[in-house]
Parts: structure tokens; C-alpha cells; sequence
């Protein structure tokens, strides 16, 4: 056990000074900050892992901005070729910087719907929603962002989740890493009354759906 501990506290110090040869050791740190902000905020939702998650991000803009801008072009670019709105019904678009979105207490109206934020937490219980249409499309992008959305087990569901670093659960089954994408449709998709479609994509994220 001690051998594997030490061989893997190598590693990661290999792969630490390699980064930071390549990108610079500040930018490495507030990647490493960012990761464990994420992590405790996953835990605790404290109000310090935002504020490191926050600092690790205005770190990286400063340091890495071309990187940065890069990242948010393609982000956007991504969003407007997911982001169209329905041939019928109400839909809403927003952009917003930080995105704090809960409808998970009272009842609401569900509707077609897409947003971009760049740090997001958003819970929604469609459980408690009225939905405005027999087909809704929800679309949610950003740089970081952390979900819990509760759908009704009697929808028809498609979804489409990716995030570049983090982890996706559906249902009880929860997978973690790098590079992770889920797509999943129900078997009785088109003969369900109520159907809804979730596309889903960020660059760190922590992605859960449930049925009820």
C-alpha cells in the first residue's frame, strides 16, 4: 500500500512540474484551486469553495486569456448551434455570467428553454412544473457548472450530457472523468404525452438527473 501511495505522489509530481514547464506554475495552481473548489463545493456548498472557484478563474483569465477566450468562443459557438428555439410554443434564451437558478420548492412553469452562463449551480424539479408544451427542449452550457434536475419517470426523455472534466449521473448510475458524455432516450420516447429533450455541455461540471 505505502508503495503504490508513493508511486502515485511521483506521478502526480511528475505530471505537476511537467505542466508547469509547459504552462506556467501560476496556471497550474489555479487549475489545481479550481479542481478543489469544485470538489468542496460538491461536499458542502460552502461559500469559500465559490470564492476559490471564483479567484482560480480570474487567475486563469489573467494569466492564460488568450486560452480563456479561446474556450469561451468555441463554448459559444456550441451553444448557438444547439440553442434553437422550438417551431412552437414560448421559449427563453439568457446569457449570464453567473447563473443561480432554483425552481425546486413551489410550482412553475416549464417551458422550452436555453441558457449560457459561465459559473452556474441550477436545480429544477419538473415534478412541481406545469409544462406549457407536449414536447420541451432544455438547453444548459457553460465553463462551470453544477445540476440537479428531477424529472417525472412518466416522460419521455431524451438527453444529451457531456462535460470535459467532471462527472454525469443518471439515475443510479454515476460516472466520473475526463472527456465524459451521456446519451440516453426512452425506449417509448414518441408515444409518450409529455416529452422532454436535455442538452447539457461544460467544460468542468457535475451533472445528476433523477426520475421520480
Amino acid at each position: 500500500m505505502r508503495k503504490s501511495s508513493n508511486a502515485i505522489l511521483f506521478i502526480a509530481a511528475g505530471i505537476y512540474l511537467a505542466l508547469g514547464a509547459v504552462a506556467g506554475y501560476t496556471t497550474v495552481n489555479a487549475v489545481v484551486l479550481l479542481l478543489l473548489g469544485i470538489e468542496r463545493y460538491r461536499t458542502d456548498r460552502a461559500r469559500i469553495s465559490i470564492i476559490v472557484i471564483m479567484v482560480s478563474i480570474l487567475v486563469l483569465v489573467i494569466t492564460q486569456f488568450a486560452m480563456f477566450a479561446v474556450v469561451v468562443l468555441i463554448s459559444l459557438g456550441i451553444y448557438y448551434l444547439k440553442a434553437r428555439p422550438p417551431s412552437v410554443g414560448a421559449y427563453v434564451s439568457k446569457h449570464k455570467l453567473i447563473l443561480n437558478m432554483r425552481d425546486d420548492e413551489q410550482s412553475w412553469v416549464l417551458q422550452s428553454m436555453s441558457f449560457w452562463h459561465a459559473i452556474g449551480e441550477i436545480r429544477m424539479d419538473m415534478s412541481l412544473a406545469v409544462p406549457e408544451d407536449k414536447e420541451t427542449t432544455i438547453v444548459l452550457q457553460g465553463l462551470v457548472g453544477d445540476l440537479d434536475l428531477i424529472i417525472p419517470d412518466d416522460y419521455g426523455i431524451e438527453v444529451d450530457a457531456s462535460v470535459l472534466l467532471g462527472q454525469v449521473s443518471f439515475r443510479q448510475v454515476k460516472e466520473g472523468g475526463m472527456f465524459h458524455r451521456l446519451t440516453w432516450k426512452s425506449q417509448n420516447y414518441d408515444e409518450c404525452e409529455q416529452k422532454l429533450k436535455l442538452q447539457l455541455f461544460y467544460l468542468v461540471g457535475d451533472i445528476k438527473i433523477s426520475t421520480v
